[in-house]
């Protein structure tokens, strides 16, 4: 299973050197070493071995964990996998895969909420992406609205505003 943190910490449960100075770089974080311990031991009874996790996001009432390829593997039967992992962090988990598709990652992130599109415009000479949810999704939004545009943000490099429809 790839993970940012290297195999030999993630099976020791210390951390060595090399990733103890990414974790103060802020390369990687806590939960990312928390979360690739909890996929490690999750490893023994599903083969996650192909799985390939990028990064964990403390999102406040939910935990974001990227993945690059094929989520359903960390979703697991039945979502089996995704709710041993929410047990052990003791906060509701979504997985999100990790691609350059911008609209389809953005989608499962605000998922039970619909996304009716994304438009870029130009605000203060700036590039804004605007992203617009029907009125009626307001409440589905599974983070608050600062929050996930700063998340957005940090992802897409550009601005974000949120407009209801």
């Amino acid at each position: 299973m790839k993970t940012p943190i290297c195999d030999l910490c993630v099976k020791s449960a210390s951390l060595c050197r090399e990733c103890e100075k990414r974790i103060a770089d802020g390369q990687i974080s806590k939960l990312d070493f928390e979360v690739a311990q909890i996929l490690y031991k999750i490893n023994e009874k599903h083969n996650l071995s192909t799985a390939s996790f990028v990064r964990a996001l403390d999102l406040g009432r939910v935990v974001l964990i990227m993945t690059q390829g094929d989520a359903g593997l960390l979703i697991g039967r039945g979502g089996s996998v995704v709710s041993q992992i929410s047990a052990a962090l003791n906060k509701k988990v979504r997985i999100v895969e990790y691609s350059g598709d911008v609209r389809k990652s953005i989608s499962d992130i605000i998922l039970p909420a619909r996304l009716l599109g994304i438009n870029t415009v130009w605000h203060n000479g700036r590039e804004v992406l605007k992203l617009r949810l029907p009125k009626s999704d307001l409440r589905a939004v599974p983070v608050d609205l600062d929050t996930l545009e700063l998340v957005i943000k940090g992802w897409v490099g550009k601005d974000v505003a949120i407009s209801f429809e």
